[in-house]
């Protein structure tokens, strides 16, 4: 493997200029072209006061605590195969960043991350970083459902004199899915009794290589990481001007984060989601005050910018300097 790299070491440059072409063409496109963030930001009247400058101060220093939030649950994860530093876990988690902004359903994300990875099987890295993606979605799906569950409420009869049976079923089906999540060795069993087995067994054996107490931390992880999500899009909408009540305002950033993810996120319809789904869910919960519309596309747009445009150019520079040699 090391000979073949070496091999083809002209081509990998060429690869990587490309892909910082590509990287760089496609931000440009979606802030300019997509989002059209440089005119949405001339409509908008910024105050500077100290107390809303804060806000988005807070909003883009919590950008180091979700991925380093990230990074540690993909290190406690990796290292059960493979002992990585916490420096090159995070090198990986940005190089993935880097690759999933690119890709449809940012599925770059685990080649973005093995790549960093010098003894570990790719597709056994691929599968680990699954199980902690897994978790993400989970805690996204559960806290986004009860969100969706108040958010309906206060539109539809029924669902408001339901909503206690409806929520008691929510909470019924969430503890089978994280007592599913922590047992997730069944489905080394299930695929065990597939006829591919033999060819498939030396990969999925990484779902019956954690603890219960290890998938609880990243679970734990997970809730922390959804937690600093909610604190940084709330912080913005109040930067922004977008003043619908402390409550209302996690309650849409729940609804909003719960739609992006069960929404298939190819990259086309990634740019108009985004705001859409952000629109409609605030309006909303406001009375349908339309004054606040660029607030909130300001708002979605600027999480992106601190959460994903910042972590990919980082990701950008790793796999820039990271030698394939192994």
């Amino acid at each position: 493997m090391k000979q073949f790299w070496q091999t083809h070491k002209k081509w990998i440059t060429y690869l990587k200029f490309a892909l910082a072409i590509l990287t760089i063409a496609f931000i440009l496109y979606k802030l300019l072209v997509a989002y059209q963030i440089d005119k949405k930001f001339i409509q908008f009247h910024f105050d500077f006061s100290f107390q809303n400058t804060l806000f988005l101060v807070l909003a883009v220093l919590l950008l180091f605590a979700n991925w380093g939030l990230e990074t540690a649950k993909w290190h406690l994860l990796i290292n059960r195969f493979e002992k990585i530093s916490f420096s090159n876990s995070l090198k990986a988690v940005l190089s993935g960043v880097t690759l999933s902004i690119i890709t449809p359903n940012q599925i770059g994300d685990f080649a973005g991350r093995v790549i960093h990875l010098q003894t570990l099987n790719k597709i056994k890295g691929s599968l680990i970083t699954v199980i902690g993606h897994t978790a993400q979605v989970l805690v996204t799906a559960i806290f986004g459902m009860y969100a969706l569950l108040a958010f309906t409420a206060k539109a539809d009869y029924y669902v408001y004199i339901y909503w206690k049976q409806i929520a008691f079923a929510f909470f019924v089906m969430h503890v089978f899915a994280v007592i599913g999540y922590i047992r997730i060795e069944f489905v080394y069993n299930i695929l065990s009794r597939t006829r591919f087995f033999n060819k498939i067994e030396k990969f999925i054996i990484v779902f019956k290589s954690y603890s219960k107490t290890q998938l609880t931390k990243v679970l734990l992880f997970s809730i922390i990481r959804y937690t600093v999500f909610l604190m940084q899009y709330v912080l913005l909408l109040q930067f922004f001007g977008v003043h619908i009540g402390l409550v209302n305002s996690f309650i849409g950033v729940v609804a909003v984060f719960c739609i992006q993810s069960v929404v298939p996120s190819f990259i086309l319809l990634d740019i108009g989601l985004r705001g859409a789904a952000a629109i409609f869910v605030f309006e909303e919960l406001s009375n349908y005050d339309k004054s606040i519309e660029l607030g909130v596309l300001l708002s979605a747009y600027s999480l992106w910018i601190i959460n994903m445009m910042i972590p990919s150019l980082l990701g950008l520079f790793f796999i820039l300097k990271h030698r394939f040699s192994k």
